[in-house]
């Protein structure tokens, strides 16, 4: 398959407005394509509409696995209008605009041709190359979640996550620790407010309380930097005369490597139960709405500094390594009791994700391709 060929792959995928959902669209024209190069896949259903695929590519012998994965979920257009139709795949001065371009089914389909050119070399390697083609790594990343639980990624040896990444390194990214608390009080005249129980004036008491428990900055690493916390939603009360019996708020945390998140989450267990038995009436409750671990593979990971030389010798420059603040579908792949390097690494840059006339530039795509192809000739010898 050559360039051509792969960007008018990457223009027919961009077009299926697979936006949060419908990526079976997406998996359907992998698995015909794949099918066409006979290159065995197999659809896994998260729930209806939404469809996972994985590809096998073995080699002319056994040895290791190498995984690539990408995610076929996008998120939505936004409100504000694009200078073009979002889902058109437009062409542009060596850019390609459109919804998931960037973000990331470039770094999807980089991986597929890879397979394919492979394929088409006679699979002169050593090992099996698997891809993983996820749903909903924009929400909780819960179709790699889905694949992790279901023993997918057990043979792993190494991966490659084609987020986009300006072609550069990640080895590194935070995890998110989601944690939903709602107090609960009993309603009452807003002229008599004796006689109830004001569930917004116990949150306060818990948001002081969970100011005083935690202090996220003092954990530090030295690549994504210090964990952070962010009080995002806050919802209470239904009108200005009724004393409210509901609170709720919703508090983003973002952990790196050296945090637990079973230890975070006794911490405010403990932290409500000393409220409950100091404050009367006092009855909360928490859930954590999202709860992905951190990923790191060190600098001196042999799967690293191979992933360094492939990137140098194919781009021409210094192939940086770096820490990401989000996270990836490596929070879930990352769980799997067997330990292999993940790296993320793909055309195009964060900043244009999910923003109005987001793009990739295509020949970053087409070096993607390339690099693909040479990590699994040197990794997979």
């Amino acid at each position: 398959m050559n360039d051509q060929a792969a960007l008018q792959l990457l223009k027919e995928v961009v077009q299926i407005k697979s936006i949060l959902g419908n990526e079976k669209l997406v998996a359907d024209k992998l698995q015909t394509l794949f099918e066409k190069y006979d290159i065995p896949c197999e659809q896994v259903e998260y729930s209806e509409g939404r469809n996972q695929l994985v590809a096998t590519l073995k080699g002319n012998e056994n040895g290791l696995v190498l995984g690539f994965s990408g995610h076929m979920d996008v998120v939505p257009v936004g409100e504000i209008p694009w200078d073009e139709d979002p889902f058109a795949a437009f062409e542009k001065d060596g850019l390609l605009y459109g919804r998931g371009t960037c973000d990331m089914k470039s770094g999807l389909i980089a991986a597929v041709v890879a397979m394919i050119r492979l394929k088409e070399d006679g699979s002169n390697f050593k090992g099996t190359i698997k891809l993983l083609a996820t749903v909903g790594e924009e929400t909780s990343a819960i179709g790699s979640g889905q694949l992790v639980d279901k023993g997918y990624a057990d043979d792993l040896d190494a991966l490659v996550i084609g987020e986009p990444t300006n072609v550069e390194i990640g080895v590194a990214h935070k995890g998110a620790l989601w944690p939903r608390i709602t107090t609960y009080g009993k309603t009452a005249h807003g002229s008599m407010p004796d006689q109830g129980v004001n569930a917004i004036e116990h949150m306060l008491l818990v948001l002081n309380a969970f100011k005083e428990t935690f202090d996220f900055s003092q954990s530090v690493d030295e690549l994504v930097g210090a964990s952070t916390s962010s009080l995002d939603i806050i919802n209470g009360g239904n009108g200005t005369n009724v004393v409210p019996d509901k609170c709720t708020v919703e508090i983003d945390i973002r952990t790196i490597k050296a945090q637990d998140h079973s230890e975070l989450k006794q911490q405010f267990k403990t932290m409500l139960d000393k409220l409950t038995a100091t404050v009367p009436d006092f009855k909360a409750e928490i859930e954590f709405i999202n709860d992905l671990p951190s990923m790191k593979t060190e600098l001196d990971d042999p799967f690293t500094v191979l992933t360094q030389k492939v990137v140098s010798d194919v781009t021409g420059k210094t192939a940086n390594t770096f820490g990401m603040t989000g996270y990836t579908d490596g929070s879930q792949f990352g769980r799997v009791k067997k330990e292999f390097p993940i790296l993320i690494l793909g055309p195009g840059e964060t900043k244009y994700a999910h923003q109005p006339n987001e793009f990739v530039d295509i020949n970053d795509f087409y070096q993607m391709i390339t690099i693909n192809e040479n990590i699994a000739k040197s990794f997979l010898n």
